[in-house]
């Protein structure tokens, strides 16, 4: 076993490691201007607007957007190098990317990607060429104050959501320089094995020779070595570990349904139109990816979303769609939006898969199999009926497990999830959505299955969400390194579909669970709501009368009944 001494030795080595990826080369000057309006990139390029920025500037009152660019060459150290691009504008922004040779001097072209909490470099170029020009146009958002979640009581007098200051931002420095690819891959080598001998039995073999292999590489790795010469350390470090990276799992391996996934809530902390630029950041962040990681495979389940890319960024729907194409943005979820299934009724519940499941028909030619809701507060008994009835096999969410305030552990992963009607659907509950997917959480995620006995496999949804983002670099380079590795269960990157098939051979010897899944944790949820569920019904009533006197007027009068509608 490791002696203290070495632990920490370890643990330095990967934080310095981490702050030697990238070797900065220059800074781009910015020039912005902060606007009411919601730009497109073509919209806001051809502004005359645009000032000098400088780092420390403020921007952004309640609601506002701010447009920047700017653009730089590469000096002849960047020469073969892959480039990239730190771009902080004090804000979660979408950034666009152009060269000279798409003639886009301030980058209005492409969208590459996004500046957020869990992503930080934009990729310029591959392999640089000295001289080359390229430009950037970043649209950031200035947001709306304080987004409180969960907290109170609040004291008599005290705002619960304070109005925001004039200006909420700081404007940061913006950079791009060297990405030293080597030494990247060779930490993610490190750290997936130490993340290995950390998460399994300690008296192990396995461990013994990963532990006398990372202890090695901190004698042959020198890390104040001047960075060729670094290196040139960097690859006998990752020579020395490959053996270990090639040991292979036994027969009776379990295995993870892998998939990235970005939840994005349509409306929460923010109005509708920062939704649809969390989906441009996010849908484009993760097209990116899959240009460098062709095996890649996410998940957004909401038709609501792709209609508004659509509807906005009809460039980024048509890379969007190719994507579709080749497997690689799996639309599945079957509802229009993941919808609650406690407060309206059922005939609203039909209307959102027939339209959900027609838009992915229409748009996609997939046909929607699962209804994915992980972070709804509740799941009615009537389900299982609903959604055979609209052609739906399977259902997944991880919040029944969220039981935060104590009570009984729902006891299943894999079941037949039977309505009150005695209608069974296949389902599977996982743990998480917003997950990590290094090896120790691959590790925890089988350890902390309630059904111990009778699975061999689990889904395991992988990124960053709720505010949109989605999987990064980290993850998908985790990903390759854990198909078959030793002592960490199986990951396979898929659509969640072929998980449920799988389940599906073996379905006679499944358990089941019958009427309503109750999310115990969100107790008196609905009790606050009183108002939003008067609108609701409301609207229902409005609706059904819409429709009845228009199928009259039609029968009786010959009216034009407005369908597309």
């Amino acid at each position: 076993m490791l002696t203290p001494v070495w632990k920490r030795r370890i643990e330095h080595w990967r934080r310095v490691m981490c702050e030697l990826f990238y070797t900065e080369l220059g800074e781009i000057k910015m020039e912005g201007f902060v606007t009411d309006e919601q730009l497109t990139a073509d919209e806001a390029a051809k502004k005359k607007y645009f000032k000098p920025f400088k780092a420390g500037d403020m921007w952004g009152a309640k609601w506002q957007y701010a447009w920047f660019r700017g653009k730089a060459k590469l000096p002849a150290e960047a020469k073969g190098e892959r480039i990239v691009a730190r771009c902080n504008v004090g804000a979660e922004c979408a950034i666009y990317l152009g060269t000279e040779a798409t003639g886009a001097a301030y980058g209005f072209g492409l969208s590459v990607g996004a500046s957020d909490r869990c992503h930080k470099e934009i990729l310029v170029s591959k392999k640089g060429t000295p001289g080359a020009g390229f430009g950037i146009m970043i649209e950031g958002y200035g947001g709306h104050g304080p987004t409180p979640c969960g907290n109170g009581p609040v004291p008599h007098g005290v705002e619960s959501v304070p109005e925001p200051p004039a200006k909420q931002r700081t404007m940061g420095t913006s950079t791009f320089g060297i990405w030293h690819e080597d030494l990247y891959q060779t930490y993610m080598d490190f750290t997936t094995l130490w993340h290995v001998r950390n998460n399994i039995d300690k008296e192990s073999l396995r461990v013994s020779k990963i532990d006398d292999a990372l202890k090695e590489f901190t004698n042959i790795v020198d890390l104040e070595l001047p960075m060729p010469e670094l290196l040139k350390a960097a690859k006998k470090g990752k020579a020395l570990l490959k053996p270990l990276l090639d040991c292979k799992n036994g027969s009776t391996a379990p295995v993870m349904y892998a998939f990235g996934h970005s939840h994005i809530d349509v409306a929460w902390l923010w109005p509708l139109r920062e939704t649809e630029s969390k989906c441009t950041r996010t849908f484009s962040t993760q097209l990116s990816l899959m240009e460098e990681y062709p095996e890649f495979k996410f998940l957004q389940s909401q038709p609501h979303l792709f209609w508004m890319v659509k509807c906005k960024y009809p460039k980024l729907y048509e890379r969007v769609k190719a994507a579709v194409k080749k497997g690689q943005i799996v639309p599945e979820g079957g509802m229009w939006v993941e919808a609650d299934t406690n407060v309206t009724g059922g005939e609203s519940l039909i209307r959102q898969f027939i339209h959900g499941k027609r838009f992915f028909k229409e748009e996609f030619g997939i046909n929607s199999e699962m209804m994915w809701l992980p972070d709804v507060f509740g799941y009615s008994g009537s389900m299982p009926q609903i959604m055979v009835g609209c052609g739906i096999k399977y259902f997944s969410t991880q919040k029944i497990f969220w039981t935060y305030s104590g009570g009984p552990v729902f006891p299943y992963n894999t079941f037949w999830w039977e309505g009150i009607d005695g209608t069974r659907i296949l389902a599977h509950f996982h743990n998480d959505y917003n997950s990590e997917i290094s090896p120790d959480k691959v590790i925890e995620r089988w350890n902390e299955r309630v059904q111990k006995d009778g699975i061999d496999a689990r889904l395991f949804p992988f990124g960053y969400g709720d505010g949109g983002g989605g999987p990064q670099r980290n993850h998908l380079e985790f990903i390759r390194r854990q198909k078959d590795l030793e002592g960490v269960p199986r990951v396979k990157m898929c659509n969640p579909i072929e998980f449920f098939k799988y389940e599906d051979k073996r379905k006679e010897t499944l358990p089941s669970y019958a009427g309503e899944l109750y999310f115990q944790e969100h107790r008196g949820t609905y009790t606050t709501q009183c108002k939003t569920k008067l609108g609701n019904r409301r609207s229902e009533f409005g609706l059904r009368e819409a429709e009845m006197w228009g199928s009259v007027a039609s029968a009786m009068a010959g009216y034009a009944y407005p369908m597309a509608l």
